[in-house]
């Protein structure tokens, strides 16, 4: 390893402590290293004041040097690699929980049947998280919902979700007449033209369950009951979408759920769902990747794979 791979490890750390743990080295060795880096530079990349540890302004720009240095390594050694014709190398794969839940496990099946000498990783996090990890290369694919920057990413969407009110039979004092069970989900019944539609107005002193603030699914709930014009209670704020779906399930509130999770997730007869006619109820499930004019041969076979798996049957999600 080099000093720059040292003083990277401590800045992801945030502790030469926790650094020399991950390093299998000596607190005084790894100080050491970095103290010599940093008198080369010449200047204080930590400052070492603060608990956690913060970088300097000189430190700053060493890591993001740092990081491009790093991109350039590993697309060098991919196009050498590509070079040689060889089926190998890594493939770090990012998602949000619900969509390496379930888009992953056959996406990944497939993949490798065909390429089962490219180590794959799953990277779970938010959106957020998985796109910064995308622009310095640490992610090399993001599965996700929502939006995409085109002019940093390239994207490719191969799915489209309907998103369903689903409220507690033990509180759904609406139109129940309208109401979907999970078997007609499951047969599609409420991707029919002309099916049957509720109005939210009906929910508007429903308690709800909406995820966190960040979360595409919270910024497409919050655009819909603006739009609506109704504020109902939020009794909590929660961060996964199947989280939501067992707490509604228990009768703690009304929520929002694709109909994905209502096909996949395990059977439940205690929530009335419902469609609601609005654009932000449909939502694109996509792949995306930097926007470089060189993809190494590994990432475009796991592109590929994605479309060739979703080009029949573009609602199907095993």
């Amino acid at each position: 390893m080099t000093g720059m791979d040292y003083v990277y490890t401590v800045y992801e750390e945030k502790s030469f402590s926790a650094a020399a743990k991950k390093l299998f080295m000596t607190q005084p060795a790894l100080s050491a290293a970095v103290k010599k880096v940093e008198q080369e530079l010449g200047m204080a990349i930590f400052d070492r004041s603060h608990s956690p540890l913060r970088l300097t302004d000189a430190g700053q720009a060493y890591i993001e040097a740092a990081e491009k240095i790093f991109q350039i390594q590993r697309n060098l050694q991919r196009y050498v690699d590509d070079l040689a014709q060889l089926e190998s190398g890594n493939l770090a794969i990012g998602g949000t929980n619900f969509v390496t839940a379930c888009f992953l496990p056959t996406l990944i099946r497939q993949f490798s049947e065909k390429h089962p000498l490219i180590k794959l990783s799953v990277v779970e996090s938010s959106s957020a998280e998985l796109f910064a990890g995308l622009k310095n290369g640490t992610i090399d694919l993001v599965i996700d919902s929502g939006e995409c920057d085109t002019k940093e990413f390239e994207s490719l969407t191969f799915f489209t979700d309907r998103i369903m009110l689903a409220v507690p039979k033990s509180m759904d004092t609406g139109a129940t007449e309208l109401a979907y069970s999970r078997q007609d989900i499951i047969a599609g019944r409420h991707l029919a033209p002309g099916a049957p539609a509720a109005d939210l107005k009906h929910y508007t002193h429903t308690a709800f369950l909406l995820l966190s603030r960040g979360n595409d699914m919270n910024r497409r709930a919050k655009g819909l009951l603006r739009a609506v014009d109704i504020e109902p209670p939020v009794r909590l704020y929660l961060n996964q979408l199947m989280t939501a779906y067992h707490m509604a399930a228990a009768g703690l509130g009304a929520t929002f759920l694709t109909d994905t999770l209502i096909r996949m997730a395990a059977p439940n007869d205690s929530l009335n769902y419902y469609l609601i006619n609005h654009p932000l109820m449909e939502r694109e499930i996509f792949i995306a990747a930097p926007q470089k004019k060189y993809r190494p041969k590994a990432l475009q076979a796991f592109w590929d794979s994605v479309a060739n798996i979703y080009v029949n049957d573009v609602n199907t999600c095993q």
